[in-house]
């Protein structure tokens, strides 16, 4: 996984280069929340030293990304390839909204088994049952195709760092109707789990 020092000020808020203050405010909130001092889950795939490092970056990202001036130096240093017509998705690239719509009357909305983690072979068996390619999942929460795979592979060496795999799975859970909570957490536990497995 990309450490966080690795990381660009807007991937670890889980935003765009183009996002709006008011969608950075909310990213902040969400990320300070996520690493907040009383969430067991990430403090049991994190050591207190890394949980620090993100928190003071989550800070740092914040502080920088929020005032204009120093947002604007930032991205001059860090996307000299880019400008704004770059930053945009060009008009040919550009994955047309997709209206949804409510699953076919005979197909049902999976319901969750009790004792049943909602792991990436889990989210996978629920979508293909309602009838959901994952190339739809892929237009329709704007995630690349590779993540989802990912993430339904349960490829553990892959995987986005936790600070925004929260951010993808919330918006893959969504797009299936289920419980973004939900998912997040049991998804998250799941990924403890597997940690503790591979430990030496």
């Amino acid at each position: 996984m990309k450490g966080i020092d690795e990381q660009t000020y807007y991937e670890i808020l889980e935003v765009s280069p183009t996002a709006t203050s008011k969608e950075i405010q909310k990213a902040y909130e969400h990320a300070k929340e996520t690493f907040h001092a009383d969430s067991l889950a990430v403090y049991s795939l994190f050591t207190e030293q890394e949980i620090h490092e993100i928190q003071v970056a989550i800070e740092e990202a914040y502080r920088v990304l929020m005032d204009e001036s120093s947002r604007k130096s930032y991205d001059q240093s860090h996307f000299q390839i880019f400008d704004k017509q770059h930053l945009e998705t060009p008009p040919e690239m550009q994955v047309p909204t997709r209206e949804k719509k409510p699953p076919p009357a005979s197909v049902e909305v999976p319901v969750h088994v009790v004792g049943e983690v909602y792991r990436g072979k889990t989210l996978k068996q629920i979508r293909e049952r309602m009838g959901i390619d994952l190339e739809t999942v892929a237009q329709e929460t704007r995630i690349n195709m590779k993540t989802l795979e990912w993430i339904e592979g349960e490829d553990l060496e892959k995987l986005p760092p936790l600070v925004y795999l929260k951010g993808f799975l919330k918006g893959y859970a969504q797009s299936l109707g289920l419980d973004p909570l939900k998912v997040v957490e049991e998804y998250l536990l799941f990924l403890e789990e597997e940690k503790k497995k591979i430990a030496p």
